[in-house]
């Protein structure tokens, strides 16, 4: 029998949704190899998986956080009678889409604003001007994104940008931020390339460690800076590796917006997972081995039961500088990182410029 959470678990529990591989961009980053809809779900068939969320979210007594995403998942008329179909349960709390904010237009935003649980809307930025974005998005996309941002915003939803951070477009961070604020964008992810997918080849793309570590520095100063000012973006700093940064800091606020906490535990095996086209699950969609299929199996047997979490929620089990860091259990790295990089999951970080 599964044991039931407890009191020290999360009260919520996050699903990364992707409907569709289909898109309309072909990212040079992208974690994706396949952009058809072969593999996609009928509607009855993701209200199917709808149903397990339901009927597991109630046993454990917790709420579902689904981010909807692609693929582009604006491409797909599946997308509102799933996010309609989600909005109806008690057993989910919020519901968010992840896109390119290139399909946005007037009557989507309208039909948005009908689902009572939309949280927000995530637009993917590369860069603060066409010339850098354009380059790892496309020609055309930045001013089609900003467009879709705009739109969004001007219908009063809450907007959030990512970022993914590369060579190409580590000196944009300056610009993006004071872009973000110019927009009325309410929060601004920077997540690191993970090289895996279609850029499974561009290892060279990711910052060194101490690269990463003069970036992330810069952010964190900027973003207390830009607070200090009065200003509402709220900068996301809960990942693994911002702890290095300041560990007093920890548990203060340390961000623009309230209590925002500095540094957090890798997610496998914590408070989510992640469902693919087919229904296939992923611990994180960034490391792509498959734990289970929903169509056969139940959220709680793939929690429960897969080898790759329970090897990745014992930290003893980490190697290199992460296995004895003290800052477990607020930081093990990046899991998805460093089994990008070095072929093992259970490998230290890459990225972490914290000397052993």
């Amino acid at each position: 029998m599964a044991k039931k959470p407890n009191r020290d678990e999360p009260q919520n529990f996050y699903f990364q949704w992707h409907i569709t591989n289909k898109c309309n961009l072909r990212c040079s980053h992208c974690y994706q190899e396949s952009y058809t809809d072969q593999i996609d779900l009928s509607i009855d068939e993701l209200k199917a998986i709808a149903d397990k969320i339901f009927v597991t979210m109630a046993k454990w007594n917790k709420k579902g956080d689904i981010s909807i995403t692609g693929g582009e998942p604006f491409i797909k008329k599946e997308l509102f009678p799933l996010m309609t179909y989600l909005d109806s349960s008690d057993n989910i709390s919020r519901l968010d889409v992840l896109c390119n904010g290139i399909f946005i237009t007037d009557k989507i935003a309208q039909d948005l604003k009908k689902i009572r649980k939309l949280n927000n809307v995530q637009v993917s930025l590369d860069g603060a001007t066409s010339m850098i974005h354009d380059q790892i998005r496309g020609t055309g996309t930045f001013e089609k994104a900003m467009k879709g941002i705009r739109t969004l915003v001007n219908h009063g939803i809450d907007v959030k940008v990512m970022f993914t951070l590369q060579q190409l477009n580590k000196e944009e961070i300056p610009d993006l931020i004071a872009l973000a604020i110019r927009e009325n964008i309410s929060g601004l992810t920077i997540e690191r390339m993970v090289p895996t997918g279609s850029g499974r080849d561009k290892k060279d793309a990711i910052l060194s460690p101490r690269e990463l570590e003069y970036t992330f520095q810069y952010i964190s100063d900027r973003a207390d800076l830009e607070y200090q000012k009065g200003h509402d973006l709220r900068i996301l700093k809960y990942r693994p590796l911002w702890i290095n940064l300041d560990p007093c800091r920890a548990n203060a606020d340390s961000g623009i917006g309230p209590h925002e906490e500095l540094g957090a535990i890798c997610s496998i095996g914590y408070d989510g997972l992640c469902i693919m086209p087919d229904a296939s699950v992923l611990a994180c969609r960034r490391l792509p081995i498959t734990i289970g299929n929903l169509k056969t199996d139940s959220i709680e047997k793939i929690w429960f039961e897969s080898e790759l979490l329970c090897q990745i929620r014992d930290k003893r089990n980490l190697k290199g500088k992460c296995k004895s860091c003290e800052h477990i259990p607020r930081c093990s790295g990046c899991r998805s990182m460093a089994y990008a990089v070095t072929g093992d999951y259970l490998a230290e970080d890459p990225q972490c410029w914290k000397s052993e």
